[in-house]
């Protein structure tokens, strides 16, 4: 209870003191009528200058305390995932930036109206040179709206795979399975294919193929190729796992055992150890699992 108490009064100390000093500015008159005297002593432009910094730092301060502070705890009790997390973070950031931008305009007595024309106007001279930074931040918008993956998801993007760490306004922010990390536009995202292996639930499916002598019982192969899928917690039993004879191959009948594994960043590791199940339960029971051969013939002209 006493670290609660010490962790709330450490956070909130800075604000406390400012308001209780704003609050001996505002009761002591003379105080107040000093401080005004010596704004008026500046020329207006600087006092507006003063005043606009003042705010700007002010609505920057309340929003950072926001996000640090109040938006955990409000996170906490909505029992909100990590994406939606981040998405309202960010928005809330860009969202309090240009309200505290909009308000040192307007006490600078920028007329906002005559900036909209001027921007406008801007974007046209600009627009080919800033299409791609406003078509990434535009995606990135989209991103976080319609979350086609969240933070910590297994994604594959235009060739790159890997565990999504960072989804930011611009780009997007991928670690590989070598430990890489990538940075991909989210223009790029939006307009390419997107593989999620862990959009809904982490559940995904491993196949393994390989082939058998034509001398071989398959009923056999079958049977015994399922038992190498049991006994092991990673494999579900629902989706129950399979064995297919796939097709006939120059030196071999192509078999195929399909299963479904609760987590599906272990595929790799349940696929080795199934090939390795496979390989030690065939050569016990004396079934071959050939490899290619061609039978050269030689012809004596002579």
């Amino acid at each position: 209870m006493l670290r609660k108490i010490y962790k709330f009064v450490r956070q909130f100390t800075l604000p406390i003191i400012v308001f209780l000093f704003l609050l001996y500015c505002f009761l002591n008159k003379s105080l107040w009528t000093d401080f005004h005297g010596y704004l008026l002593s500046f020329e207006a432009p600087i006092r507006k200058g003063i005043l606009a910094v003042t705010l700007f730092l002010a609505v920057s301060y309340i929003s950072r305390k926001t996000l640090n502070v109040i938006f955990p705890r409000l996170f906490r009790r909505l029992r909100l995932n990590n994406s939606t997390e981040n998405s309202i973070s960010t928005i809330f950031g860009y969202f309090s930036i240009l309200l505290a931008l909009l308000i040192s305009l307007s006490v600078m007595g920028v007329d906002l109206k005559s900036l909209g024309v001027l921007v406008g106007a801007l974007s046209v001279g600009l627009g080919f040179g800033l299409q791609h930074i406003v078509n990434n931040f535009i995606s990135g918008i989209l991103i976080l709206f319609e979350r086609p993956f969240r933070i910590g998801d297994w994604i594959v993007i235009n060739g790159h795979e890997g565990i999504v760490r960072k989804i930011n306004i611009r780009s997007t922010e991928l670690e590989t399975f070598d430990k890489a990390q990538i940075i991909i536009p989210n223009a790029d995202i939006i307009s390419g294919a997107l593989t999620n292996w862990t959009l809904h639930d982490s559940m995904g499916r491993l196949t393994i193929n390989f082939g058998v002598g034509y001398a071989s019982d398959l009923k056999k192969v079958i049977k015994l190729t399922l038992e190498t899928t049991k006994g092991d917690d990673r494999i579900l039993n629902d989706p129950p796992a399979s064995v297919i004879v796939t097709s006939f191959d120059e030196s071999s009948i192509g078999i195929q055992l399909r299963c479904y594994v609760g987590d599906i960043s272990k595929r790799v590791l349940v696929k080795s150890d199934l090939i390795i199940k496979i390989h030690k339960i065939f050569q016990e029971n004396s079934i071959e699992i050939p490899f290619p051969q061609r039978v050269i013939t030689m012809q004596n002209k002579e």
